[in-house]
């Protein structure tokens, strides 16, 4: 099966893609999304070096939607910030570390932060420990690191099947009551 589709996730996103652009259902569409699908993965599978590994596929849908919706959301309050006073606006560059692992998903972080409007993801460590940001308006940064590893940085970590090493530390230290 893995020969047939060396990357499923990407074969059913380039058949949902081909049918959306071609706006058709059509039996004609269908069987040419599905060689598109099924052709490109195929001939560029030996380029791939990064594997998907999404554990859970639930999760990666309500990552999608909660990042939808999120960007509609930002997009009223850039605006409201834009057109108000700027002196009002606290622009903060700042650096948090990263409990997520692997550049797949690391990548999606940064893509998401920098999706979300009024934040910007400026850089990725070498060593992927690292994500530096720019907020447009931050009054207090540990509360914005707080929030996007809350919603983006832990539901990212489900996807992919990764555990918080905070979390699972702090639960294996001897001597610890709960």
């Amino acid at each position: 099966m893995r020969r047939v589709l060396p990357q499923p996730l990407l074969s059913l996103v380039l058949l949902v893609s081909w049918l959306v652009i071609n706006n058709s259902i059509h039996p004609g569409s269908i069987v040419m999304g599905a060689i598109v699908a099924l052709v490109i993965p195929w001939i560029t599978h030996r380029f791939w070096e990064i594997r998907a590994g999404v554990k859970s596929p639930v999760a990666l849908l309500g990552y999608l939607g909660i990042v939808l919706i999120d960007i509609i959301r930002a997009n009223f309050v850039v605006a409201r910030q834009v057109l108000g006073p700027n002196r009002a606006l606290r622009s903060q560059l700042f650096e948090m570390e990263l409990d997520l692992e692997g550049a797949l998903p690391v990548s999606i972080l940064a893509a998401t932060i920098t999706l979300t409007p009024g934040t910007v993801s400026c850089r990725i460590s070498p060593d992927q420990s690292r994500l530096w940001v720019h907020a447009l308006h931050a009054d207090d940064v540990a509360e914005e690191i707080a929030e996007i590893k809350q919603r983006y940085e832990s539901r990212l970590m489900r996807i992919f099947g990764q555990t918080d090493q905070r979390t699972a530390r702090s639960s294996s230290t001897p001597g610890t009551e709960s």
